[in-house]
């Protein structure tokens, strides 16, 4: 082990509750306990948001812990894939109004365990421009990237340079100006930004709180530039080959090198599942098999005439098809959910 991953990993055994897969097993055996209890005294969307919030916790850091620790750069990757996508449900299942580009750190973290389908899921064409949001620009130009959409790359770039032109924090300016090193393709640009970025994304706060959805573990974020891994696979999967090869790995102690060397000499592999429940329940063994996870969808606010997540049909949505593929028991009386069973 490496000095930089030493000190990962020991921070990691500082920060996380759940500090084995053991440990972490035995969490999700007694919150799904509490689920199955839960669901036949209290309303099933409150249990499951409830549900979502305790199992998500260490998932992701916990991968990257036993990565360092052993050098199998895979454990890192299912962490990442696993976790983040226990994420993108938890946070879409929020009863807050938000715009589309709120998804944007799942999907940076999607590209970072190469889950295209999330991405496709959190991001889908039919979304199209983003219309409100701090983060509208940069969400759509990573999505006229990703999507190749050369009209709205224009209008993008457009309220990039518009957003730079006002008072931003660094952070703020280095994540916008790698995304149009991005859209114009310059290497040298892209690779001086990624490493500017390693700096920048540890004062964020914002970024630290998206991902844990607290502020207690900012230090184990701001120990690994996980958001700056997203934004070097976004790289990846938008350039032309011969661009991408061209960008410097940012050497950087929060930047794990390894990761992207097992990333590279495996062809950018999609993530698998760092826990398989199958002994505990069918239910924990699927739960976040991509044919459960909706399509992200919005609505226009009559008050203001902006796009929003419509998060009640996520719900909705994700209840059916967790029925659908017999995972859940319920049915519908006077607009409510009545548990029946859990598999």
């Amino acid at each position: 082990m490496n000095k930089r991953n030493r000190l990962i990993q020991q921070i990691c055994m500082t920060e996380l509750k759940y500090k084995t897969l053991d440990e972490k097993k035995d969490q999700c055996r007694e919150i799904v306990t509490d689920l199955r209890k839960g669901l036949l005294c209290y309303p099933m969307k409150n249990c499951f948001k409830l549900f979502y919030k305790q199992i998500y916790e260490d998932f992701i850091f916990l991968g990257i812990k036993l990565a360092c620790e052993s050098g199998d750069m895979s454990l890192m990757l299912n962490g990442l894939f696993q976790g983040n996508r226990i994420g993108m449900i938890q946070s879409n299942w929020l009863h807050t109004p938000q715009d589309q580009s709120a998804g944007l750190i799942n999907i940076i973290l999607a590209f970072a365990a190469n889950d295209l389908k999330l991405i496709d899921k959190s991001m889908p064409v039919s979304l199209e421009i983003s219309d409100n949001g701090f983060y509208k620009s940069q969400y759509n130009m990573i999505y006229a990237l990703y999507w190749k959409n050369q009209e709205i790359g224009k209008v993008a770039e457009k309220q990039l340079l518009d957003f730079l032109s006002k008072k931003q924090s660094k952070f703020d300016i280095s994540f916008t100006l790698y995304l149009l090193a991005l859209y114009h393709e310059n290497p040298i640009d892209i690779s001086s930004y990624l490493f500017e970025l390693c700096n920048t994304v540890t004062k964020s706060n914002w970024v630290q709180e998206e991902i844990f959805l607290d502020t207690i573990h900012n230090r184990l974020g701001r120990s690994v530039a996980l958001f700056v891994h997203g934004l070097y696979h976004l790289a990846y999967y938008s350039l032309n080959e011969n661009v991408f090869w061209e960008i410097q790995i940012p050497e950087h102690k929060t930047f794990i090198k390894e990761y992207e060397k097992f990333n590279i000499e495996n062809g950018f592999p999609v993530g698998k599942y760092l826990i398989h429940f199958n002994k505990l329940s069918r239910y924990m063994e699927h739960f976040i098999d991509i044919d459960i996870i909706p399509e992200v969808t919005t609505i226009i606010d009559p008050s203001d005439g902006k796009k929003y997540l419509d998060v009640d049909s996520f719900q909705k949505k994700t209840f059916i098809n967790l029925k659908n593929n017999d995972l859940i028991k319920y049915k519908e009386e006077s607009g409510e959910y009545v548990f029946q069973s859990l598999s």
